[in-house]
């Protein structure tokens, strides 16, 4: 009974005080640089995934907004790959934007980008839980029930979770965006200016469309589209 009640201790130290020490911290915040450079960057937008608040960088790139330990940030610019990170708690952040020009002007190397950063955060949340995410002997349950149990209603389990959901959506939406794409478009259609934007935004198709496609599929799908959307405009004058 007694190595029980001392299990049990030790238990409510690790999960129960970090909790109460990551609820503490209510903002983030750091600078944004571009990349290589000490060249700061303004009006780049903060948006917190976790409770949807967003904030834009001052003109010296710093920025502050709500959040806690364990939230996921995604920093947006005009002519900057986007970036997701992750609050480490007390620390300022430094954040380096990838100027877009900078990258290859190949959507397939972009999207490659964007997925290993994505795979880079979910990695940060998964180090902080024990049990989620990772393939444990079934053993370890039964050694450490308590933990188990605990981390079930822990922050960092809720903020994975979480992450894991926009990290599949994100990773759908890339997958779409190999077959439907600025190129793509540009390259099998006269589309140009709004008339193209317009398109692009109504005619975007679903994953469960894309997922068996190969280059010939998009093409001859954006060529067809590209048709209805053209006649459409037509019949509308």
């Amino acid at each position: 009974m007694k190595a029980f009640l001392i299990m049990l201790s030790l238990s409510l130290l690790l999960f129960i005080l970090p909790k109460k020490t990551l609820a503490q911290i209510t903002t983030a915040k750091g600078v944004i640089l571009e990349k290589g450079t000490q060249i700061r960057i303004a009006l780049a937008v903060v948006t917190n995934i976790n409770n949807k608040q967003a904030v834009g960088s001052n003109d010296m790139g710093f920025f502050q907004v709500k959040a806690k330990a364990g939230d996921t940030l995604l920093i947006t610019k005009r002519h900057f790959d986007n970036i997701y990170v992750v609050v480490p708690g007390n620390q300022d952040l430094v954040i380096n934007l990838v100027r877009a020009d900078m990258l290859l002007d190949d959507v397939t190397i972009k999207a490659e980008n964007k997925q290993q950063n994505l795979s880079a955060v979910r990695l940060e949340h998964r180090k902080k839980t024990y049990f989620y995410g990772k393939k444990r002997n079934p053993l370890y349950y039964v050694r450490y029930p308590l933990a188990a149990i605990m981390e079930l209603f822990s922050a960092e389990r809720k903020n994975s979770k979480r992450f894991d959901r926009y990290y599949d959506n994100e990773t759908k939406e890339l997958e779409i965006d190999r077959f439907f794409n600025v190129s793509l478009v540009k390259n099998n259609t006269s589309l140009t200016g709004k008339q193209m934007d317009k398109f692009m935004l109504d005619y975007r198709p679903k994953h469960k469309q894309i997922k068996n496609w190969n280059t010939y599929d998009a093409a001859d799908y954006i060529k067809k589209s590209a048709k209805q959307y053209l006649d459409t405009l037509n019949t509308s004058l």
